[in-house]
């Protein structure tokens, strides 16, 4: 009792002098250490009216006294999250940390940067030079086909929050099933043969084997000529067979007939029943219009939900299988391919990929470095395609 007297009475010069207007100057030590705060000086009264000055306003507080100097400072929001605002509460779309302009903006969203984002800092963009890679997280998707990584895939690809939780009701769904166009089809040599062997002889070359015709599957034309069959070196006769050669493959696939392979149309069938992501590669050997030719005969147009054609621009199987990856949007750990060359399973483990291989153009002694070996589609089924994953890890 005795101490809150005192402290009553110490306060009492302070209180007359506070009354009578003479209370000193004193230095205000908020957020404006700078300026100097007295009884003298008051609101305007424009504020107690429901005006209140928009944020980032510059304010003349009026002194009352003559002689005072104004006193300018910046008037910034309240720092409270949640501040009573009349102005908010009729609108309802203004904030404390954004402008009566911001409607797009939200009280839950961050304070806006100071500077522009810079380019590629969210999600990447393709930037004009072409050996520059691009930035951000999501920047390996838009990457070349030379430039694409096996290891880039694996993290950009990788299923987000709602993917796993489907993934955990349909697992299969978190695979992707890659098919070289060569294993779908009966006597797909022929689209190779065929064309080379109307070239010769319209111009009495040699006629190329079966071994050459098939290594020259995935050259350009001209290179095929020079290097594999040796027919000229002149380059402007050699760009004449090319073109020739093109118009004899589009005249042979538009007369032949496909077939599906044994096995083909029941395993199809029963990947597009549990929604398991399928695509054809044919991206370094037929275009766009002609492996569409393809699955239409063949029956199988409705089973593939993309496809790899020259116009993606790739130049190895490697780059077709990856980019087959960001278009079945799944990792490469977590793709299968199947392919019938020693070749083939090579560049599906360059990337990443396991290798299931379909013997018959090739013996099973030549394929043994692949995970599976089969004779055929038909001899798979869904317990063959989860024990490819038995040693990876959980999604």
């Amino acid at each position: 009792m005795r101490g809150a007297v005192a402290l009553w009475l110490a306060a009492l010069p302070c209180c007359a002098a506070l009354h009578s207007g003479q209370m000193p100057r004193q230095q205000c030590r908020g957020r404006h250490s700078g300026a100097y705060l007295s009884a003298e000086w008051r609101v305007p009264q424009a504020w107690f009216d429901g005006e209140k000055p928009s944020v980032g306003q510059r304010i003349r507080l009026v002194p009352e006294g003559e002689g005072a100097a104004p006193l300018d400072m910046r008037t910034t929001p309240a720092t409270a999250f949640f501040s009573p605002d009349s102005s908010s509460s009729s609108s309802g779309s203004s904030s404390n940390f954004y402008s009566d302009e911001d409607d797009d903006y939200s009280e839950f969203d961050l304070p806006p940067a100071d500077e522009p984002i810079r380019e590629g800092d969210f999600g990447g963009a393709v930037v004009d030079d072409e050996e520059t890679r691009t930035e951000g997280y999501f920047a390996s998707l838009a990457e070349q086909p030379e430039m694409l990584r096996a290891a880039d895939l694996n993290v950009a690809l990788q299923p987000d929050h709602l993917s796993r939780l489907k993934f955990m009701n349909f697992p299969l769904q978190a695979y992707g099933m890659l098919f070289k166009w060569e294993v779908l089809v009966n006597d797909c040599i022929e689209v190779y043969r065929k064309p080379w062997q109307a070239v010769a002889e319209e111009h009495g070359l040699p006629m190329p084997d079966d071994d050459d015709v098939m290594r020259a599957v995935g050259m350009r034309p001209e290179r095929a000529i020079m290097q594999t069959f040796l027919w000229s070196d002149d380059w402007g006769f050699t760009q004449q067979l090319a073109f020739e050669h093109f118009e004899a493959k589009n005249n042979v696939l538009s007369t032949l007939e496909f077939e599906p392979a044994e096995g083909v149309l029941q395993w199809l069938e029963t990947l597009h029943e549990y929604q398991v992501p399928c695509c054809i590669c044919a991206g370094t050997s037929l275009s766009k219009p002609a492996i569409e030719v393809v699955l239409s005969k063949a029956g199988l147009s409705d089973y593939f939900d993309a496809m790899v054609t020259q116009e993606d621009g790739c130049e190895t199987a490697e780059q077709s299988y990856l980019v087959a990856c960001i278009k079945t949007r799944r990792p490469p750990e977590r793709c299968v391919v199947f392919d019938d060359d020693p070749r083939g399973v090579i560049a599906a483990h360059d990337a990443m990929i396991k290798a299931v291989a379909v013997t018959g153009m090739h013996s099973s002694g030549e394929l043994r470095h692949a995970d599976l070996r089969i004779s055929g589609l038909d001899d798979l089924s869904l317990m063959s395609l989860r024990d490819l994953f038995r040693d990876s890890a959980p999604i």
